[in-house]
C-alpha cells in the first residue's frame, strides 16, 4: 500500500520527474549550473518522498508493535500494509469500541 501511496504522489505532484532524472544520467552535459540546479532538484524531490513514506510507516508500525507487544510477523504487516493496518486499527478502536488495543 505505501508503494501504491508513492506512486500516487509522485504522479499527482511531478509526473515527469522520473523521466527527467533518466535523461538527466544519460545526458553527458557540461553545463555544471544545469548539472548542479538538477541534482539539487532530485535530492529535494526524494527528500520529500521519503518524508511522505515516512508519515505513511511509522504510524502503522508503531501500532503494530504496540497491540502486538513485539510479534515479529504482526510488525511486518504493519510495515508492509501500514495504511491498511492504521484503518484497522481506527475502525476497531473508534467504531466498534472492542477494546482491540490499549494505546
Amino acid at each position: 500500500m505505501v508503494l501504491v501511496s508513492l506512486l500516487l504522489f509522485t504522479k499527482i505532484f511531478n509526473p515527469n520527474q522520473i523521466n527527467v532524472f533518466k535523461n538527466q544520467l544519460k545526458n553527458n552535459s557540461n553545463d555544471r549550473e544545469e548539472y548542479k540546479n538538477g541534482v539539487l532538484l532530485n535530492v529535494l524531490w526524494f527528500s520529500l518522498v521519503l518524508i511522505f513514506l515516512m508519515l505513511n510507516v511509522i504510524p502503522g508500525v508503531l501500532i503494530a508493535n504496540e497491540c502486538s507487544k513485539g510479534n515479529i510477523l504482526n510488525i511486518l504487516v504493519g510495515f508492509l500494509f501500514s495504511d491498511i493496518y492504521v484503518f484497522h486499527y481506527a475502525l476497531r478502536k473508534f467504531i466498534y469500541r472492542d477494546n482491540y488495543c490499549k494505546v
